[in-house]
């Protein structure tokens, strides 16, 4: 910490009543010293004027004897008048009369000794007495420290003064009872500017008051809708928690409401304002009828608008889960009427849970965040609907947590590895290509499947660590195999959330840069749906690739919402069939048809085709037949390890038996 810094610092923890007296003391200190320095000098210059006047005096009475050259009478008088103090010099500079003691070398002066205009030699003379200052310096000193210290003193009884009037103004604002307002009164004080600001902070805290009135008043309100917001459904949980039983338990009720498009999809919207105004005095009705059913008192289900679009009912008494689905239906009747708006009628999409308490939660926290739970899982589940909340749901979280912590270790160490399954010649039998799939070896050894941490790689992000990995790692091997004599291509699968990170290309291009391997024996699948919803990203990350040489496949086609633009648009290389398609030849003829159509349309185009997920001789057959160019699946390999797919490599083993065929 600098000084300056640390005397800031000082400064700001320093009270007023020890500043004042503090800076009273130097100031006085300051003054009396500049005060007793000038009375010194002054004191002192007056010396050396009297001295210099002894001294030119003492040298006109020389002038006599001097002209005389009366030697004995200029010793005489040196000796009366400045003895050891002086010597007579002639007009040559010698020394005729007189000595000076040497301690008192230092302060001679020389004083002309003169009769007219005739210059008859200098008398050198020192000062006859030492400089006697006023007053002792002790005395100086202490009068110094006195005048401080009763400059301290009466600072210091003003600094007390008026710290109590800060007090007592403070006092206003710290004891004043805001809900009695009219008791708050101003005080009687001295000085004008601590009246001014004692009455500054009645008129200020007084206005206060009335603000936070009003504020209390609406604290617990939502301005919309006039219903329960956030913080007054705490209050209402927190007692609902202290009076619920396992015998009469109750619930919270938290509805997530979405605006349902006529082929009953969710739009992810916003509910405009007088929607939720018209769902917010829905609900109150509901919950009204309800209770003046079951004979309740008046306010025992009170509903709450935490959102926009998302709203609470708690339930007090209201029964056991049985019955509690009773009311779930009748909310749901309700929620299914249409709302209209502005001439506009739309239907809302209800997802909601359950809470029971106290058997699912004991706090509003809790309660709270298991709700939430709920809901997201019956979001993540594409459903539409009321759950209750079960324990399933924590064990769910908690497990998903443990396997994220794993994941991001195994990321940082380096721990996932590319397997390799082998893409086949039909023609030849000859190993010609491999597709690198992701596996996370674990500590153990043991190779996890990326069905376990594929999807939660892609929600986190780490899908970015795991496939630079992948690539990493394939491309140097597939260099290897280059190396020994077998240039094979090497297809490498780029997921959808890589290409949302502006490095992917550079990626790419470091991991073929490190490896050496060539870029026209890298392959590139990415997904038809990734093409269709990115394009233009898509695109602008693989053309500069594409121009090095880099091969492009497009994988899973015909398996969601088919775009045949999409072939065209991106100049694809490879056209694989999907295992879902291949799995039913040749035996089915609906699946006859389509891969047929699909080999049509990828001849056409000039692609080269691979058939993936080939478990079966008849399916290889058929395929073959049919003009697929690539076979590839469990006939042939499952994904194998580095060091047995090259013993593969060596051995050629689909050669030999499509020769011996």
């Amino acid at each position: 910490m600098t000084p300056i810094r640390a005397i800031r610092q000082a400064w700001a923890r320093a009270s007023f009543a020890t500043v004042i007296p503090v800076a009273a003391f130097l100031m006085g200190a300051l003054l009396s010293i500049l005060f007793t320095a000038y009375y010194f000098g002054s004191a002192y210059e007056t010396f050396k004027v009297d001295t210099k006047a002894q001294k030119e005096q003492l040298a006109r009475a020389l002038a006599g004897d001097l002209a005389d050259n009366d030697i004995v009478e200029i010793h005489a008088e040196l000796a009366i008048f400045a003895p050891m103090r002086a010597r007579v010099l002639d007009a040559e500079g010698n020394v005729i009369a007189g000595q000076v003691d040497p301690k008192f070398e230092r302060l001679v002066r020389e004083y002309p000794i003169q009769i007219g205009d005739q210059n008859l030699g200098t008398l050198v003379a020192a000062p006859s007495d030492g400089f006697k200052p006023p007053i002792a310096y002790g005395l100086a000193g202490f009068i110094i420290l006195l005048i401080s210290l009763l400059a301290a003193g009466c600072m210091r009884l003003f600094a007390a003064r008026a710290a109590s009037y800060v007090d007592r103004v403070t006092e206003i604002v710290t004891e004043f009872n805001l809900r009695e307002s009219d008791d708050l009164r101003g005080q009687n004080l001295i000085f004008a500017e601590f009246r001014r600001l004692n009455v500054a902070t009645v008129r200020t805290t007084r206005r206060v008051a009335g603000e936070i009135k009003r504020l209390r008043a609406s604290a617990m309100i939502d301005d919309r809708t006039g219903l329960m917001n956030d913080k007054a459904l705490d209050a209402k949980m927190n007692r609902v928690l202290q009076s619920a039983t396992y015998v009469n338990p109750a619930a919270l009720i938290t509805i997530d409401l979405r605006v349902q498009s006529g082929d009953h999809e969710q739009v992810d919207s916003s509910l405009p304002n007088e929607a939720v105004v018209e769902i917010a005095a829905r609900l109150s009705r509901f919950s009204e009828e309800a209770i003046k059913a079951r004979d309740l008192p008046i306010g025992s289900w009170p509903v709450a608008v935490l959102s926009g679009d998302q709203f609470c009912l708690v339930i007090d008494k209201g029964g056991a889960r049985e019955d509690m689905s009773v009311i779930i239906r009748d909310l749901q009747t309700e929620l299914r009427q249409p709302i209209k708006v502005n001439d506009q009628t739309f239907s809302l999409a209800a997802n909601g849970s359950i809470v029971m308490v106290p058997e699912d939660a004991d706090s509003v926290l809790q309660a709270k965040q298991r709700a939430r739970a709920t809901i997201n899982n019956i979001k993540a589940q594409d459903k539409t609907g009321f759950a209750f909340y079960s324990p399933r749901l924590e064990r769910q979280r908690d497990a998903r947590i443990k396997l994220e912590t794993e994941l991001r270790e195994a990321v940082s160490e380096d721990r996932f590895i590319p397997l390799y399954q082998p893409k086949v010649d039909l023609s030849t039998g000859r190993i010609i290509g491999a597709e690198a799939l992701a596996r996370w070896r674990l500590e153990s050894g043991r190779l996890v499947s990326p069905s376990v941490f594929i999807d939660l790689a892609e929600q986190t992000g780490l899908i970015n660590g795991i496939g630079e990995q992948i690539m990493r790692k394939a491309c140097m091997e597939a260099a290897q195999w280059a190396h020994r004599g077998h240039r094979l291509n090497l297809a490498v699968n780029v997921s959808p959330r890589q290409f949302e990170r502006d490095g992917l290309a550079q990626m790419i291009l470091d991991a073929l840069a490190k490896s050496g391997l060539s870029p026209r024996q890298l392959e590139i699948e990415i997904t038809e749906s990734l093409a269709i919803q990115q394009p233009h990203r898509v695109r602008s990350v693989l053309s500069p690739l594409r121009k090095l040489g880099i091969k492009l496949a497009v994988d899973d086609f015909g398996t969601g919402h088919s775009n045949l633009a999409v072939l065209t648009q991106f100049d694809f290389d490879v056209f694989k069939i999907d295992r879902q398609f291949v799995s039913g030849t040749p035996n089915d003829r609906q699946a006859n048809a389509i891969v047929e159509m699909i080999l049509g349309m990828a001849t056409t185009l000039d692609m080269q085709i691979v058939g993936e997920g080939i478990e079966t001789p008849q399916q290889a057959e058929f395929l073959k037949r049919k003009g697929c160019h690539i076979a590839q699946g469990y006939l042939y390999s499952p994904p194998i390890t580095a060091a047995a797919f090259r013993k593969m490599l060596d051995e050629q083993p689909f050669m030999a038996t499509r020769l011996s065929a």
